[in-house]
């Protein structure tokens, strides 16, 4: 006996199509999410630091090192090269320092006895910049540095660029 009244398998399915749909009709509610989860090419590079500071602290502290402070000269420093990185990408298939860091620490006033850089793009959120980091073996170290009591970090957005967002992490300690 045929029924018209969908049921079983079929029902479910047709229900969770329509929660789907639905769901899609929203668009990204970039607001909501967490800051970790934040796509910054839909926040034009608006990285929040702390949640940064927050995530990259709880890492040292499971791998038994000592926090850091986020530090305004190496945040600033770390803007501006990220900024450049994404000027620059045209200019080259990869995304590497530059090694000019001991210099843009003098321009920045801060005097460093040890630090480490990290440099990279194409990562859209913290959580994914973070677990590529983490996954790196020269990242983790510098995410991981035993001597660093600061840190500055950012991420600018371009659109017009292969990667779209430039990441760029400074761990140091002072002198």
């Amino acid at each position: 006996m045929n029924s018209p009244h969908l049921s079983g398998w079929p029902r479910a399915a047709l229900i969770l199509s329509a929660v789907l749909a639905l769901a899609a009709c929203g668009g990204p509610e970039t607001a909501s999410r967490p800051p970790m989860y934040q796509n910054l090419a839909e926040v034009s590079g608006d990285l929040d630091e702390a949640e940064a500071l927050k995530i990259i602290n709880a890492y040292r502290a499971n791998n038994g090192v000592g926090p850091v402070a986020l530090d305004d000269r190496l945040t600033a420093l770390a803007r501006v090269y990220a900024r450049d990185l994404a000027t620059k990408a045209g200019a080259s298939p990869t995304i590497r320092p530059d090694g000019k860091l001991d210099a843009r620490l003098a321009a920045a006033g801060y005097s460093q006895a040890e630090v480490e850089e990290s440099v990279t793009a194409g990562y859209y959120t913290l959580a994914e910049a973070f677990s590529g980091w983490r996954d790196s073996a020269p990242h983790r170290a510098a995410m991981l540095m035993p001597a660093a009591t600061d840190m500055g970090i950012a991420a600018a957005y371009l659109a017009n660029t292969k990667y779209k967002v430039y990441w760029v992490l400074v761990m140091a300690k002072p002198a």
